[in-house]
């Protein structure tokens, strides 16, 4: 019994042996998986990481490149008080603001109507989604000269507001594209009685739908909020240097003040680091709304 008893030991001793053998080459592969991640990631970042770095150095330090320098604010202080600058940032926010708060006031209620709302004609809902959404293939540079000309015409392109309409307009069909997925796992049971209770559909919308996809609705918000703010394509053919907006002044800031590496690195932190701080701060909402509804049955 003894001796059978030190063989049982002897495997149970062998068998963790191994386990943790085991467990340790996966986690050495697993820290060797994460260093070459990290690394990628350091590679693709540090660009972005270099040029913001550039813009707490002086143009003396920002014309040499190096990564050990003595930071200072100066740059900032001269960029964040450029009256022309900060007007083109006031651009920007502005389109980004009522842009974003109009596809959604609008995007909602069309979503709604083309998921709940009962046609006629059957699949009218859907063939009205399936042209919305061909509407996005559609290249703004496939109607620039219209729309310059119509710009010229109505002089829309000395207004601040100008930009605003085609925002919405190219990007509405984004908007209900993205909130489409989210209102159709909304059950129609829910809906149906909702209605039968008397509800109409401004209560279907505000106490019902929303809150069951608020998830979907700050997706589709946060992308177009960042597309709009990233526009650069009609913004630099469509506006004057009173109404252009931050991407526009970035392509132009050579011409306008001359080749300033270190004003011109804090300028593109200012155009890039919001939408960063946003898209990280709403990530999880994000990853969650784009996964949402992507497995089904």
């Amino acid at each position: 019994m003894s001796k059978g008893g030190d063989k049982v030991k002897k495997a149970v001793v062998k068998r963790d042996s191994r386990s943790r053998k085991a467990a340790a080459k996966k986690e050495v592969r697993r820290w060797i998986i994460g260093m070459i991640i990290l690394a990628f990631a350091l590679l693709y970042f540090f660009p972005i990481l270099y040029m913001i770095l550039s813009g707490f150095k002086t143009e003396a330090e920002a014309a040499v490149p190096a990564i050990f320098f003595h930071p200072t604010l100066v740059t900032w202080q001269k960029v964040l008080s450029d009256i022309s600058m900060i007007n083109y940032l006031k651009n920007t926010v502005f389109h980004v603001l009522l842009g974003t708060g109009i596809c959604l006031v609008l995007g909602i209620p069309a979503t709604y109507a083309l998921v709940f709302a009962r046609f006629k004609k059957e699949g009218r809902g859907e063939s009205l989604y399936n042209w919305f959404v061909t509407t996005i293939l559609l290249p703004p540079v496939a109607v620039l000269i219209p729309l310059y000309i119509t710009f010229k015409e109505l002089n829309l392109n000395h207004m601040r507001g100008g930009l605003l309409f085609l925002y919405v307009g190219f990007h509405l069909p984004l908007c209900i594209w993205l909130l489409y997925s989210f209102f159709k796992d909304v059950p129609e049971e829910v809906v149906e009685a909702a209605r039968i209770d008397g509800c109409t559909n401004r209560q279907l919308i505000m106490g019902i739908i929303i809150p069951l996809t608020k998830t979907g609705i700050m997706t589709a918000g946060l992308l177009v909020a960042v597309f709009i703010w990233n526009e650069f394509f009609l913004g630099y053919n469509l506006t004057t240097n009173a109404t252009a907006t931050l991407p526009v002044y970035m392509a132009r800031f050579g011409q306008q003040q001359g080749q300033f590496i270190a004003q011109l690195s804090a300028s593109a932190s200012i155009s890039c680091i919001p939408p960063m701080i946003f898209g990280w701060i709403s990530q999880k909402s994000l990853i969650k709304g784009l996964t949402a509804g992507a497995v089904k049955g």
